[in-house]
């Protein structure tokens, strides 16, 4: 029995990108290509239809951007993997798309064999951030996480400030 290959829908408003990694992807035994998209509405009505594994979504498009376009999906519940593929080296816009729920984020001018890899690790549940900005990532996660932890640990209530406020309330 043949294993099945990963379904790939490619997004982007640029015919010669879509074009280009259809073909740098479908080299790939494992990978297919189901479906291109040239915005982030053409995104939904293409993911809904072809219900692909993993989705390419570009950052920078009309009509509905990538990022319109991955909070949709995840509101919607819809169980397919993203993969930002930007031109976006801009940490704000890693962060951004991360906490909406993409899996992946890799940048324009990686090497092709960067792109299979990330596709694969989304697919098989990892999450893949380009190189070079993965260590900045963490860097940058890790200073969110203490401060965030600070401002928990500040509107915390001691216990005795816990009894004062449910007998206020009573």
């Amino acid at each position: 029995m043949e294993e099945s290959k990963i379904r790939i829908l490619i997004v982007d408003d640029h015919s010669l990108m879509r074009q280009g990694l259809k073909q740098i992807l479908e080299i790939e035994e494992d990978i297919e290509v189901v479906g291109l998209a040239v915005d982030g509405e053409d995104a939904l009505e293409q993911c809904f239809k072809l219900k692909p594994d993993v989705i390419l979504l570009d950052i920078n498009m009309p009509n509905m951007n990538g990022i319109q376009a991955l909070r949709r999906i995840k509101d919607m519940g819809i169980d397919t993997k993203v993969i930002m593929l930007t031109i976006h080296d801009d940490r704000e816009y890693l962060f951004e798309t991360v906490n909406i729920g993409a899996e992946g984020y890799v940048l324009k001018d990686a090497e092709s064999n960067s792109l299979v890899r990330a596709i694969r690790n989304v697919y098989f549940g990892e999450s893949y951030i380009h190189p070079s900005l993965a260590s900045e990532f963490v860097r940058e996660y890790k200073s969110r996480g203490n401060t965030a932890d600070k401002e928990h640990n500040k509107n915390k209530l001691t216990r005795r400030e816990y009894e004062v406020l449910t007998l206020i309330a009573e």
